[in-house]
């Protein structure tokens, strides 16, 4: 079947040369897959007189589960596919005489094969979660079925969804502040720090922004009052905002990285201009997250310690993503790694996440400061 489909051959072979490549390092991929599998283990045992629990919100709030994985399969799905289409304009084998029918197979190969992997892991881990805990094998089923389901219907909207032009749908300037023009020519790294906030804004965009609304519309409670109700939907846009910050500068971390690898910028320099207004915003954002949290209801202790456990998160996940891309290297296992020892040292010791992040995240930046 691949021999007539030169863009699935091209891809299987690829993917087989990285194959290859990996051999070579074999050891170090057995070690960091027995210390994450290792490292999750714990967390289920530490855990697992909660997933009972879990599972039975996860059923009580089956419609709001499937509405949200829906909606982030429908964006992944279409973001996908848009990549796969730009890329494939640009592939070497985009001169090619290749049909229509095998271009579209690869594509849709492409886009759905991540999303495949994603929820043969969420399944993986709810049975794994179900096992631990003892759940009726019934309930875990259903769980599977609904997020299936959501998985499903997202996909087929998005693929759907994304047959527009390429234009518009990768329009975003018109979100994006222009940039004030200046005169000063002299070499300075200081416009990094405002990557992250034009990521942000780009992101921002009313189609995007419309899901995450629609969920926050649907997660206020029937004969809520106006004060209580806006609270939700500001908490809720405000939660996708800080979430959406902290993104942002990891991926501009990495992608500056790449392009400022060959100049002499030491990293104290580096990871200041790419994180200090960023940092600024989330703490800002905190602040009124707080302020929401007290509006409703919650005590005032309560919210200043989730704020600090937020802001605790994004200085260790800032601290990691700058480190490790400082030395060209990808942060994921260790961002992995960091956030289950920080939810099994929660669960154990209440309190004590955030001076241990403190220390993790100053470890690591003394690691990058050292390369």
């Amino acid at each position: 079947m691949l021999q007539r489909h030169p863009l699935l051959l091209a891809e299987w072979l690829a993917a087989r040369n990285l194959l290859a490549r990996a051999r070579a390092h074999a050891l170090k991929v057995i070690v960091a897959g027995g210390g994450a599998l290792g490292a999750l283990a714990v967390v289920l045992v530490t855990l697992r007189s909660q997933f009972p629990a879990v599972f039975a919100w996860l059923l009580v709030y089956r419609v709001l589960m499937l509405v949200a994985v829906a909606a982030y399969v429908l964006f992944a799905v279409g973001r996908q596919r848009r990549r796969a289409e730009v890329r494939y304009t640009q592939f070497w084998l985009a001169a090619a005489p290749v049909r229509q029918y095998s271009r579209t197979l690869a594509i849709l190969v492409v886009s759905l094969l991540p999303l495949a992997a994603q929820l043969l892991a969420v399944c993986v881990l709810l049975a794994a979660m179900g096992l631990v805990a003892g759940v009726a094998a019934a309930s875990v089923g259903e769980a599977m079925l609904w997020i299936a389901g959501g998985a499903v219907i997202g996909a087929a909207i998005g693929w759907w969804s994304a047959r527009r032009s390429r234009a518009d749908a990768l329009e975003g300037s018109r979100y994006v502040r222009q940039v004030k023009p200046r005169t000063n020519t002299v070499a300075s790294a200081a416009a990094l720090s405002g990557w992250p906030l034009a990521q942000v804004r780009a992101w921002g965009r009313p189609d995007n922004l419309r899901v995450l609304l629609m969920v926050a519309m649907l997660a206020v409670q029937a004969g809520s009052s106006a004060l209580v109700g806006l609270s939700v939907v500001a908490m809720w846009l405000l939660g996708g905002y800080l979430a959406g910050l902290l993104t942002a500068v990891l991926q501009t971390a990495s992608m500056a990285s790449r392009w400022l690898c060959s100049t002499p910028i030491p990293f104290a320099q580096f990871a200041w201009a790419v994180s200090r207004r960023a940092l600024l915003y989330q703490v800002v954002a905190t602040a009124l997250a707080i302020g929401l949290m007290v509006i409703l209801g919650s005590p005032v202790l309560s919210a200043l310690y989730v704020g600090g456990l937020w802001l605790a998160i994004v200085l260790l996940a800032c601290s990691i993503g700058l480190a490790e891309s400082y030395r060209a290297r990808r942060p994921f296992i260790k961002l992995a790694l960091s956030f289950a020892a920080l939810a099994v040292i929660e669960v154990r010791e209440h309190g004590w996440s955030i001076p241990i992040t403190a220390v993790l995240a100053a470890w690591h930046l003394r690691a990058g400061a050292k390369t």
